[in-house]
């Protein structure tokens, strides 16, 4: 909570440090190649007798099955899902037996965090087991689990925002006053977020710079939210809603790169406030144009100056297109369907824990970091088709690619390594995206799409 008093109030060059510092921890003596961790989003979709799309299912539905009562359910029968329990933010969720756990989403929508695996191979693995038991006690009720980015059948206004827990409630409404992209965001997308270590001190840096170079070429080859002139209308939703703690963070793109806790520090101060948490649990919105800088040195009228815990918490409020917290959390991968899942996950892996690999994408893209801004829309609005974000994602995903086959045997399944060739020959080299696929099945016959989304 915040401080009437302001000798209580932490300064402008403490919250630098600490966010830095919070962001790029002293690494000490830590693996080169580290862990994985994934976090998977879908959508509810209710099916009609012919298998087509009818609405999304609520998460409470009190005269019929919802999606937390299918879930209680199967928490009851099923030796992985746990009970219901209030997780650390209020919201509810169902752990999961070996580590992770099962939330939701404003609009509804299935989350899984996995445990962090010490491989790729491990990781993805245990995503299909969960979620096939999930999907399994969903299809007994016609309701289908859609991986795509966006979803391309119902209207966002027929969706309602389900989470009514005070954070949930005071975020809606700060993105209001920015317009039509938070409900787009918070209710109608869904991501694959993949979460990686920075490694050893010889390497967080490049990893850190390398995560970003690589974000809007994911963005471009990896779209499966197509929309009204956009092949990414999920990462259009990013860049229009709040720009103040969205994209990259300034000095990354303006900044010589030597610096990333001061980068990230800055990113920090520089955002607008999105939430004031005040007395009795309550949570109130920022409003437009006031930055964390600003709160720390002119105060809240009603609310006082910032504290070390409102720091804190105005860091989990931050969504650029990579994330440090201690590792690296990748948010611009879409949600993506089984088959294709494997595919970003192994590549971003290889690139960031292969040294070779590394270093041939830092020298690839390297000239690229004062125009990631650009980079990035252009991702969204044409994705592969555009020529030269299609060059460059054939020769980025082609040393991932290879850097795959440098990791230890089994840290990438070869069946992924497979879908990983698979996936560039259908969709990158031709100038696809899986929302090409998506929107040709839909046109037919949107039950044909719905399958292809939930398999």
């Amino acid at each position: 909570m915040p401080t009437e008093d302001k000798q209580h109030a932490i300064s402008v060059d403490e919250a630098r440090h600490r966010a830095g510092s919070m962001a790029f921890p002293d690494r000490g003596d830590v693996p080169r190649i580290g862990g994985v961790g994934l976090e998977p989003e879908l959508f509810p979709i209710v099916r009609d007798p012919e298998g087509r799309p009818a609405g999304r299912a609520l998460l409470n539905n009190p005269g019929g099955h919802g999606v937390v009562e299918i879930i209680d359910e199967l928490a009851r029968s099923d030796d992985r899902i746990e009970a219901r329990v209030n997780g650390p933010k209020g919201a509810m969720e169902y752990p999961v037996e070996g580590g992770g756990r099962l939330t939701f989403e404003p609009g509804g929508q299935v989350e899984h965090s996995t445990a962090v695996y010490p491989c790729v191979a491990a990781a993805v693995a245990d995503v299909a087991d969960v979620l096939g038991r999930v999907r399994g006690a969903f299809d007994r009720w016609s309701i289908s689990l859609a991986a795509i980015g966006m979803d391309i059948w119902h209207d966002v206004n027929t969706v309602p925002q389900q989470l009514r827990a005070g954070r949930y409630t005071a975020q809606a409404a700060y993105y209001r006053q920015r317009g039509y992209w938070g409900a787009v965001m918070m209710r109608h997308t869904a991501s694959l977020q993949i979460n990686l270590d920075l490694g050893p001190d010889d390497v967080w840096k490049e990893r850190w710079l390398l995560a970003n170079l690589a974000s809007p070429l994911m963005t471009a080859s990896f779209a499966s939210s197509p929309g009204d002139g956009a092949v990414c209308t999920r990462a259009r939703a990013w860049q229009e809603l709040d720009p103040t703690r969205s994209g990259f963070p300034s000095l990354l793109v303006h900044g010589d790169g030597a610096d990333p806790r001061g980068e990230w520090g800055q990113a920090a101060l520089d955002a607008d406030v999105m939430l004031y948490r005040v007395e009795d649990g309550r949570y109130e919105p920022g409003c437009v144009g006031c930055t964390f800088e600003q709160w720390i040195a002119d105060g809240h009228p009603r609310w006082g100056w910032p504290t070390t815990a409102d720091l804190d918490y105005h860091l989990t409020t931050l969504f650029f297109e990579v994330r440090p917290r201690g590792y690296l959390e990748l948010r611009a991968g879409e949600a993506l369907p089984n088959r294709w899942r494997p595919v970003p996950v192994a590549l971003m892996a290889a690139l960031l824990y292969d040294d070779r690999a590394r270093a041939a994408a830092l020298d690839l893209l390297g000239g690229l970091r004062q125009r990631l801004p650009e980079i990035w829309r252009r991702a969204a609005l044409e994705g592969v088709r555009d020529r030269e974000l299609r060059d460059l994602a054939c020769s980025l995903w082609k040393i991932g690619l290879d850097g795959m086959l440098a990791l230890p045997p089994g840290y990438v399944a070869e069946e992924h390594i497979a879908a990983t060739r698979t996936y560039l020959d259908h969709f990158t080299e031709r100038g696809r995206t899986p929302g090409d696929d998506l929107l040709e099945l839909n046109g037919g016959d949107p039950a044909a799409a719905l399958e292809w989304a939930s398999t």
